[in-house]
């Protein structure tokens, strides 16, 4: 892992490559197929003739909130909030989405002169007089406290108030669109401040084919923060990895492990969905040692412990831990990188990633990273489109 260099991980993305805008309609975009060392390109419509009985898929169901802000200073200057992480009344968003009157929430701050306890006010808000008050501040990240003279949930602010946070390269602003299209067709769990992109490309049709060919679908919910856009730094060992919200139930473990004990191939839908996956596996882990452990997986945990478990004797840990709760909570800041040991997945779809990004990474640990520089260089020969809005691959390992 210290050997790593991130030049290594770096290639030419040609701003005419980065996908500004969906597609009108999902499922027509391309879809590169690796497997077998072979490179094959299709229409993301064609998927369901690669995933039959033989596999199942696990997808990540959260959903994207209002979460960006426009937002004014008492003496009248612009600022902006991002709201990343609820603290109270709870740290589950979909509870604290649900205040009323107040809530506090890990934000991102924008504008100058903006220190702890600057109060911020939001115009189109001004007839219940939400303000927020910056109770903690440090560099551009800070803790706010949000109060309002009205019933209306939190949530329900946002959604008259704020607009999809939309990824900083794009670099244009939100349309109305886009609260649509950067939404999963499955997404239930409000919590997120960036989509899970891989998910973008299916659609009701396509769901339904996979159904049909007996391929099951499992949810489960991480709640994607911002971090995962930032960059490395030059030195891949220093880098800091953001730490993302985990909400699963039982039933999901249970389901997991029939399918698994049925012998199928487990399907990843997304680098979110894999970050959880792993995860789940190092939790179970950590509970063969100790029963009591947390389900807490810091950025180092595979470099620190060993995987002598199957993925299934790991779940079934977990199984016997929580067979009488109905919602596991975790969280995680797991670092996937060359060197890290697959347990779960044996198939990823996924979009393709930034130059020097811990995505790009994990795709190098998931499939080798010369066949990953072969598959990059493969789509930008064929005029794939590229980040969030742009079009798929499906990696069999």
């Amino acid at each position: 892992m210290t050997d790593l260099n991130i030049n290594d991980f770096n290639y030419e993305l040609p701003k005419e490559s980065i996908a500004k805008f969906p597609l009108e309609k999902r499922s027509t975009s391309k879809l590169l197929i690796f497997k077998d060392n072979e490179i094959i390109h299709k229409n993301f419509s064609d998927i369901p003739n690669y995933l039959n009985e033989n596999f199942f898929l696990v997808r990540n169901s959260t959903k994207v909130i209002y979460a960006r802000l426009k937002a004014q200073k008492e003496t009248g200057g612009k600022a902006e909030i991002l709201c990343v992480e609820p603290i109270s009344p709870s740290n589950d968003p979909q509870i604290s989405l649900m205040a009323k009157n107040e809530n506090t929430w890990k934000c991102i701050i924008g504008g100058s002169r903006i220190n702890k306890g600057s109060k911020l006010l939001i115009p189109e808000l001004s007839n219940i007089n939400l303000s927020a008050v910056v109770i903690e501040k440090e560099n551009n990240t800070g803790i706010v406290k949000f109060t309002w003279l009205s019933d209306l949930t939190f949530a329900e602010l946002l959604q008259r108030a704020g607009e999809i946070p939309l990824p900083p390269y794009l670099d244009r602003n939100a349309e109305e669109n886009d609260k649509n299209t950067y939404q999963t067709v499955y997404a239930k769990s409000e919590g997120s401040v960036a989509a899970p992109t891989a998910g973008l490309h299916f659609d009701d049709e396509i769901i339904s084919k996979l159904e049909l060919g007996n391929v099951k679908i499992l949810d489960l919910v991480l709640h994607v923060g911002p971090g995962t856009f930032l960059p490395i730094a030059e030195e891949i060992k220093n880098h800091k990895m953001h730490e993302e919200m985990i909400f699963i139930n039982s039933e999901f473990i249970d389901c997991l492990i029939s399918e698994l004990n049925l012998g199928k191939k487990l399907t990843a839908v997304g680098t979110t969905t894999l970050r959880t996956l792993e995860s789940l596996y190092w939790y179970g882990v950590k509970l063969s040692e100790n029963s009591n452990a947390e389900f807490s997986i810091n950025q180092y945990e595979a470099f620190e412990r060993k995987n002598n478990l199957s993925f299934l004797d790991s779940l079934k840990n977990i199984q016997s831990k929580h067979k009488n709760d109905n919602v596991i909570i975790g969280k995680t800041s797991i670092f996937i990188l060359p060197g890290y040991p697959i347990n779960t997945a044996e198939v990823l779809i996924t979009n393709f990633h930034q130059p020097k990004s811990t995505l790009l990474l994990l795709i190098s640990s998931f499939i080798g990273n010369e066949q990953r520089k072969q598959i990059y260089a493969s789509a930008l020969e064929n005029n794939y489109r590229f980040l969030s809005y742009g079009d798929s691959s499906i990696l069999f390992r």
